[in-house]
Parts: C-alpha cells; structure tokens; sequence
C-alpha cells in the first residue's frame, strides 16, 4: 500500500509515474491535500495538463476546506502558473494571483509570500514584458528568501533580478546575477529541479537576448545533460528549443531545423507554451531561408507573440504590403514599455526597414536612435552592429559603408554568421553607390558563400540581383542545363531532389554537377555557387 512518504520520495527520485500511481492511491484514501499537490507535481513533468490543473483545483479546495489559508495560497499561486503554462488563459490565471494576493494579504511573512513574487515577475516578463516590474516583484522575493533563511527561494529572487536587468539593457549586471544564481543552483541550494531548471532556462534566454551564442551554446549542453540524468522531460524540451535558436543564430540551420522539428514532435499533444516557442522559431528559420508561405503559416500560430509578429510585418513588406507591415510593427512597439530594451532591440532594425518601405523616414529615425541608445547602455558587440546597420538604413552612401563595414566587423566578432552574410549585402548595395566595384565585388563574394551555405534563397536572390547591378552578367561556360542544375543546388537542393524535380536520374544530376565543377575550376558545391554568381552566371 502506498504512503504518502513513499509517495514523496518517488517523486524526489524523478520517478514520474510511480510516484502519480502513489499519490492517486493515497488521495483516494485520505484526500489529503499534500498528496494533490504530489499528483499536481507528478502530473507537470509528464505534461498531464488536465491532472496537473484538476489536482491543484483540488488541493486549493481541500486547504480551504481545513482552514489551511496558507496551503490554498501555496495552490492558488501554482495555478496562476500552471495555467497560462496549459494554455488555459491569461483571464483565468490572473484569477488564481489575485486569489493567492488575497489569502496572504493578512498572513504573516512566509515563504508562500516570497513564491508569489516570483510568479509575479515571471509573469511581467513572460507576459506584459515589462521588466522594471518584474525587476521589483523579484527583488521582494529574494528578500523574504534572506529573512526566512529560503535558499531555494533567495536564488530564484536573485536569477530573477538578473534576468530584468539584462532585458532591460543592464546586460552585466544582469549576467552576473544570472552567473551567481545558477552557480548556487547546481550546487544544490535549489532541491526542485523544476526551479532549478528553470534559473538554467533563464541563463540561456538572457543568452539568447542579447546574442551571446558561444555562452548560450555551453549552457545548452550542460542544461541538456542535467535533464538526461534525472528524466526532466519538459525542461529538455525548453533546452532543445533554447538550443534551436542559438543554432539559428550561429547560422547551424539543417541542426536547428532538426532540433525543432523533433522538438513539435515531442510536445504534439502538449499545451504548454513551449510548443508555441518552438513553432516561433521554426517560423523564423523559415522566414531566412526565404520560404515566407510556411514562414507566415506558422508565425499565425502565435498571433501575439513579439517575434512572430515581427516576422509576419517583414513577410508583407517582402510581398508589396509596406504600409500594412507598418502598422503592424507600430502597434507592436508601442504595447512595448520602453524599459524593455532587449526585447524592443530585437524589433527596431527591422523596424527601420519597412519604416522606410512605407517612406515614414521620421520614425526610422527615431527607431535608430532608441537603438543607439540601448547599444551604449548594453555595451555588447551583437547590439552595435544592429544599431550600426540600423542607421547605415538612413544614412548617406559613403557613412553607410563605414556603418556597414561596422557592423560585418561586430556580427563576425560574435558569430552571427547570417546577419555578418545579410549585412555584406547592404554593404555591396552601398559601396556600388560609391563607386568602389572591386570592393563590391570581394564583398558579394563572401557573402554568397555564406549565403549558399545556409541555403537562404531570398537573400540569393538579392545576391543576384546586386551582381547584375554591378555588371557582372555573363553567359560563361555553362549549357542552360548546367545553369538549371546549377540553379537548384543554390536552393540547397541534393541531386536526389534535383534529380526528382527535373525528372532524370540521380546519375544524369551527379554528371552534370561534375562538369560544373570541371567548367568553373571549382572543388565544391559552395564554391561553384559562389563563383556563378558574383560572375553573373545566375
């Protein structure tokens, strides 16, 4: 017969369905509230949506039921988590957090008061995105974890607080913070894993913000082994995601397509929010390559989600729609607040774009100001070259190569291999203005190669596009068959598909990329790409 200790410690070892099977059968003998809360546990890390929010319902109605005002606020305050996490609605878990307020208004100081705070912030941030609030919820959960002796409740106050800061712009302040609560975490003054898994996520996401892909990349992979040791599912799941996107930044793409795709297949029957997070991400993967139908079918999926948002406002622009992607984007900066700097810096260059596709030069300047402003306040290298490119948008030919060269120079610096490909575009477009061919000419030569690399076909084209402008079009060697093949090996296509798509056989293809290669002194795929267009032959 199972005991609610027993219960307990399967729950403590990471045994998810024994310790669901332990705590249903206690319940069922005692309807202690305890075991409710066990069940609610158990049911999170197997991503029970429907046991896990019943089961807290439960043991919030038991509590109250017993005169335990503090245990239903310990409930209440988990609810006003779980339930926005299930997808059950903002309305409903702003009901919990005003219901767990109202419990503790009268009681003394406690930890409960502390776990509150937390979800307030984590709230602020996660869903009104603003961080001076969630900076203050944080600060008030560590000091109730200091002087109640909460360990547990002190680090997350304290990973928190850095995480606000670093949104905000404090970025090394923040990342200290951040350093400081993760440290403490892993050596064992947060016994939850859920929590510390959590301070782990927020180290990553902070990475994330603000571009560090080498830190975020270490992080994954130690996050990624915690969870693999001791079964944390959900949380491997949010590493996977967090990872994805680093792979995106870091220009790793068929990896990060990979990592997403096993990550929707993992969290199909899921309702937590990560799945959103992930089809977001794929959204933005899709939207680089070039690939805007899918790209806008999945960013549709998270309607009110800031990246998404701004990925379909860059989509209508690309499609003739610069007033309408304007209006978008407007309204998406301006339910902002402007303290939320990382967040809003994220948005400002693409910003200033379709600004100026819709001839609203005014505001894109203003946009290129308030990046330059958090650029001096944040100090790091991925946000100066975005404020660089940013007012490379607005500034005369000449400036815009300096800005420009700039900006290659810090995304470089940091490994942002697709926006170092996508910036030396602009500066081709800039130095052709001025004149400078033969730097043009270098220029689009490494960022083709970077370009065929990733398979971004929309950037491709814009490739071939600055080619011709530079009069570099030519006939060359090739048959119109070879520039066929050609063609779609620069879609990042195999010969297998080219094969399928062509309709001759996979040999025919392997004979034909032989002979391209042969023709244009090429020793690889890249290579012949990168050559046929900077000399105009696609």
């Amino acid at each position: 017969m199972s005991s609610l200790a027993s219960a307990q410690l399967a729950l403590n070892a990471g045994e998810w369905d024994a310790a669901r099977s332990a705590f249903e059968s206690v319940a069922v003998q005692t309807a202690d509230p305890e075991c409710y809360e066990g069940l609610a546990a158990a049911a999170w890390w197997l991503d029970d949506a429907h046991t896990c929010v019943s089961s807290r319902e439960h043991a919030y109605r038991r509590h109250r039921d017993l005169g335990d005002e503090l245990g239903a606020a310990r409930a209440a305050t988990a609810l006003a988590w779980d339930t926005l996490l299930f997808g059950l609605g903002e309305a409903v878990a702003l009901g919990w957090l005003g219901r767990a307020r109202d419990l503790l208004g009268p009681l003394a100081e406690s930890a409960e008061h502390g776990w509150l705070a937390v979800r307030e912030a984590e709230l602020n941030l996660d869903v009104w995105h603003d961080p001076e609030l969630a900076l203050a919820s944080a600060r008030r959960a560590a000091d109730i974890g200091s002087r109640g002796n909460h360990d547990d409740l002190t680090v997350v106050g304290q990973a928190l607080q850095g995480l606000a800061l670093a949104v905000m712009g404090r970025v090394d302040e923040g990342m200290a913070g951040l350093d400081a609560a993760v440290a403490a975490a892993m050596a064992g003054d947060v016994p939850d894993p859920m929590w510390m898994g959590k301070v782990c996520c927020w180290l990553i996401l902070a990475c994330h913000d603000t571009q560090d892909v080498a830190r975020a990349e270490d992080w994954c992979r130690r996050v990624e082994a915690i969870c693999a040791e001791r079964n944390l599912a959900p949380l491997f799941n949010v590493c996977r995601i967090q990872y994805a996107s680093v792979l995106i930044d870091r220009g790793a793409w068929p990896d990060a397509e990979r990592e997403l795709t096993l990550a929707l297949d993992r969290l199909s029957g899921s309702r937590r929010a990560s799945r959103l997070e992930a089809v977001v991400r794929l959204g933005e993967l899709r939207r680089r390559q070039g690939r805007l139908q899918e790209a806008d079918s999945l960013f549709a999926q998270a309607e009110f989600v800031p990246v998404a948002i701004s990925g379909r406002a860059q989509i209508k622009c690309a499609q003739g729609d610069p007033a309408g992607a304007w209006n978008s984007m407007q309204r998406l900066l301006r339910s902002l607040p402007p303290d939320s700097r990382l967040t809003r810096a994220g948005l400002l260059l693409p910003a200033v774009r379709i600004a100026l596709a819709a001839g609203d030069v005014d505001a894109a300047r203003l946009a290129v100001a308030e990046l330059r402003a958090t650029a001096q306040v944040a100090d790091q290298d991925s946000i100066w070259a975005t404020a660089s490119a940013a007012e490379a948008a607005v500034a005369p030919p000449a400036e815009a190569v300096t800005l420009l060269s700039d900006a290659v120079r810090r995304y470089a610096l940091v490994g942002l291999d697709y926006d170092e490909a996508h910036t030396r575009l602009e500066l081709v477009a800039a130095l052709l203005a001025v004149g400078d061919s033969a730097a043009a000419r270098e220029q689009l030569e490494r960022a083709t190669a970077s370009l065929t690399n990733l398979s971004a076909s929309a950037d491709l084209t814009e490739a071939r596009r600055l080619a011709a402008a530079a009069g570099l079009r030519t006939r060359g060697p090739l048959t119109s068959r070879e520039l066929e093949v050609l063609r779609l090996v620069s879609e990042g296509m195999s010969n297998q598909a080219i094969a399928a798509r062509l309709v001759v056989s996979e040999h025919t293809v392997h004979r034909h990329v032989a002979n391209i290669l042969a023709k244009l002194g090429q020793t690889s795929r890249t290579g012949a790409v990168t050559h046929a267009i900077t000399a105009g032959l696609l």
